[in-house]
């Protein structure tokens, strides 16, 4: 499937998702704020994509948010602007395979909901983060909660009540664990794709699982976090790929994994 805001590829188990409008620094319109999803569901449904890289086209940017000119509806069928009409990410879509997000240059406002919702982030030398909401009169409100579960609160306050004032660079970035890798800008999608190689190769259905269990521990206690994690090892132990890893781990072979679909 083609889409006009989006180029979407899949290649031997890794999914490559670019925001396409280079000339808008990658910001979100009403278009790409509906193909998201379908991109999303396309991913999820498909059983030769193991794991996706989402990243930028151009050397300038990454994601600059919505797109002011040309802002995503978010009315729902009643007129009202509600939090499930964002649906840009993979876990605002509720997806549970593995994800890493390529940041190719300036992240700010809503692009930081991918940088928020990804599994692995890594970034290349020139990025820069920040947040425009409060310098245009709106509440940096759901992409710096998103953010409060991997960094310091201090780094999400200064970096939401400045409005841009400041771009935290690669190495701060870097620093706070906001990104876990800095790479030359020239090698960032390689180096994307070496990390979805590593993960590829993995049971699907083992995948999702740990990933699950470890977002859900972020929503809940520790005991409903451990509780939900247990469930999840148990529901494991009973898929055909725990009998198929332990075996083939024993014979020196490849395992051969039963799909995501089947998990």
């Amino acid at each position: 499937m083609k889409f006009s805001t989006i180029d979407y590829q899949v290649q031997d188990g890794v999914a490559t998702i670019l925001l396409n409008r280079p000339e808008s620094l990658n910001s979100v319109n009403s278009l790409m704020s509906q193909e998201l999803p379908v991109v999303w569901d396309n991913f999820n449904n498909d059983d030769s994509a193991i794991v996706a890289i989402i990243s930028g086209f151009g050397d300038k940017s990454f994601c600059t948010g919505a797109d002011l000119a040309d802002l995503p509806d978010m009315d729902n069928e009643l007129g009202h602007a509600t939090i499930e009409s964002i649906k840009w990410t993979s876990l605002q879509n509720q997806i549970w395979k593995p994800v890493i997000c390529a940041v190719n240059g300036m992240c700010c406002g809503g692009g930081l909901h991918f940088v928020a919702d990804s599994d692995i982030v890594i970034a290349s030398e020139h990025s820069t983060f920040f947040d425009t909401h409060v310098k245009v009169g709106l509440v940096a409100g759901l992409e710096p909660v998103g953010l409060s579960r991997k960094i310091p609160l201090e780094s999400v306050l200064r970096m939401s009540l400045v409005g841009g004032g400041e771009r935290m660079s690669s190495d701060q970035a870097l620093n706070i664990g906001l990104i876990s890798e800095k790479v030359p800008h020239d090698k960032l999608l390689e180096r994307a794709n070496d990390l979805a190689d590593m993960i590829k190769v993995h049971s699907p259905a083992a995948l999702s699982r740990t990933k699950k269990a470890i977002w859900n521990s972020k929503e809940v206690g520790l005991s409903d976090a451990l509780n939900f994690a247990w469930s999840s090892i148990s529901d494991q132990n009973k898929h055909s790929d725990f009998v198929e890893g332990t075996a083939a781990f024993l014979e020196k072979r490849s395992p051969k994994w039963k799909p995501y679909s089947e998990s």
